[in-house]
């Protein structure tokens, strides 16, 4: 068995190994945290986009039914 200030020296350089591998893990993770913001981010807008072209697009189709409407009124009525 070694002397306890030999295993003592070996256990505060693990330590301080994992430390480090902590720290690299802790700087991974927030980097990934503010990727995923980031990009969730750039979904919501997208998303937003999305609906606000959908909703114009049902505008357009409504304007389009209702002077297609007028227009066969216009044809029955000059018939």
């Amino acid at each position: 068995m070694k002397p306890a200030h030999i295993r003592i020296l070996e256990l505060q350089k693990e330590v301080a190994n994992l430390a480090e591998l902590r720290d690299e893990a802790r700087s991974e993770m927030n980097s990934n945290i503010d990727e995923a913001l980031y990009y969730r981010k750039k979904a919501d807008e997208a998303e937003k986009r999305m609906h606000a072209h959908h909703d114009e697009i049902e505008h357009r189709l409504a304007e389009i039914a209702e002077l297609e409407e007028q227009e066969v009124l216009v044809q029955a009525a000059s018939a």
